[in-house]
This record gives C-alpha cells, sequence and structure tokens, in this order.
C-alpha cells in the first residue's frame, strides 16, 4: 500500500500570532491524519512550501497530498499551489502528486463565522462580511456569494460585502451603505483564516469610522485553527483523494441527505 504524506500549504504572515495559528492547525491534522503531515508558507513565514514538501519526500512517502489553507479560489490557489504541485512532480517523479481545492463557502466555516460573530454580540442590526480583496474577478465573487449564503442560511438581518485591499468596496464605504439601510449597530467579520496585518487595518479603519459616524461598531475575529475549519479542510483532502466529493451545492438547504454525510473524517 502506497506512503500518504499530506502537505498543508499556509498563506504566510509577518505576524507571530498568525504563524502559531496555522501551525496549531497543522498539528491537528497530525493527529487526524494516518501519516507524515508537514505545514509550509507561500511567503513571508518559514518553514517554506518547498521545504515542507521536501521534508514528506525525505520520509519515503509514495504519495503527497498538497492542501492549500486558502478560503477563496485566487493567485495563491491557481499559481502557487500548482506551482509547487509541479515542482513536487519534476524533483520527484516517484511520487504521485494530489492537489486539493480551496475551502470554498463550506457549512463548517459558515458555522465559525457565525460563532465568531456571536461571540461579540448578542443581537445585531447588520454585518459586515470583509475579505482579503484580489486581483481575480472569481474569488471577489465568492466572497460576496459567501455574504448571501450568511444572510439567507445563518438569519443575519441585513448584509453587504467590503474588501480590505485591491478592489472595492472598502470597509469605510461598506460601513456607510450600512449606516444608509438604517443599521445603528455594525458587526465587522473579517472572513479570514489566520491573524495578520490586514485584520489589524480592517480593525483600525472600522474603529475611526465609528468614532466619526457615532456608530457601534462591533469586529468579530478570524476564523483561526477551529476544528471546524480542519473539518473544512478535510473534505477538500479527502476529494483530493478521491475518496468523497461535494457539490457546489454544499450549503444547499434542500439537498437530499445521504448516509455519508455524517462521516465528514
Amino acid at each position: 500500500m502506497a506512503a500518504r504524506g499530506l502537505m498543508l500549504m499556509g498563506h504566510g504572515t509577518t505576524s507571530e500570532r498568525g504563524q502559531a495559528q496555522f501551525r496549531e492547525l497543522v498539528a491537528r491534522a497530525v493527529r487526524r491524519f494516518d501519516g507524515p503531515v508537514e505545514g509550509g508558507f507561500i511567503e513571508l513565514a518559514e518553514p517554506s512550501m518547498f521545504s515542507a514538501v521536501g521534508a514528506l519526500a525525505a520520509r519515503g512517502v509514495d504519495e503527497i497530498t498538497i492542501a492549500p489553507v486558502v478560503l477563496l479560489p485566487a493567485g495563491h490557489l491557481k499559481d502557487d499551489a500548482a506551482l509547487l504541485a509541479n515542482y513536487v512532480r519534476q524533483r520527484w517523479p516517484q511520487i504521485n502528486v494530489h492537489l486539493a481545492s480551496d475551502l470554498g463557502p463550506t457549512n463548517e466555516l459558515l458555522d465559525c463565522l457565525n460563532q465568531r460573530v456571536n461571540a461579540v454580540t448578542a443581537a445585531t442590526e447588520a454585518i459586515l462580511v470583509v475579505g482579503r480583496g484580489s486581483s481575480d474577478r472569481a474569488a471577489n465573487a465568492e466572497l460576496h456569494a459567501i455574504t448571501r449564503l450568511v444572510a439567507e442560511s445563518r438569519g443575519f438581518p441585513t448584509t453587504h460585502t467590503a474588501f480590505v485591499s485591491l478592489t472595492p468596496p472598502t470597509v469605510t464605504a461598506g460601513l456607510d451603505q450600512l449606516a444608509r439601510l438604517g443599521a445603528d449597530t455594525i458587526t465587522v467579520a473579517p472572513y479570514f483564516l489566520f491573524h495578520g496585518v490586514l485584520l489589524d487595518r480592517i480593525a483600525d479603519q472600522a474603529q475611526e469610522w465609528a468614532r466619526n459616524a457615532q456608530h457601534t461598531v462591533r469586529i468579530s475575529a478570524e476564523l483561526g485553527p477551529d476544528p471546524l475549519v480542519l473539518d473544512a479542510l478535510w473534505l477538500r483532502i479527502r476529494e483530493a483523494f478521491g475518496e468523497q466529493v461535494r457539490t457546489s451545492c454544499d450549503a444547499c438547504l434542500y439537498r437530499v441527505p445521504s448516509p455519508s454525510d455524517s462521516d465528514t473524517h
């Protein structure tokens, strides 16, 4: 039987807290996966993604599944993950490589986001879901879809989407829009996995807007290395192994349940 290895590919951050959160997720994966596990970063932190797959190869695996720990299908998935997969194929042609997809809008991640919002407020008039922002239009559109899912399936009354970089609307523009819709109390919900400088920027912009507009703004935490995040990641890992595939209707209200739905590990 082939020896399987798992490599978790993180974005990378200069934030020590964010790096520690990623490493905690890797540690959780080690406890769940029956085989060698390594974690590496695309940029800004060590070990690099190349070092991580090298460590797996040195452990004598026959297969490597690269699991990008990224929320949306932007350049880090489409470019960096593909680059890493090709690097493994060229450097170790005897190793079979599988590449998992982005995490996507799973019920697990929506539940995790809901928990983060509930942790800062018992009731709120409006939710501003804030993403990183990308030059990739599909990734930006995906965040708008996630906001819609939050609104419809999580019962939040008024929602809007904003981005902290690269594409409009900005955080302040999103807050302005919700205020025009009549919201006095707004929860800013960053759709980020781990802590980093962009989260600090979101908080600074939201707090400055609140002081000037004289509105109440609460800011929820990032998703972090939560067990629900690992569950979402595990779905993509199993898909890459060809063991289980979810359709784009992961969050459908009327999807017919199957016996395997309860088996997510």
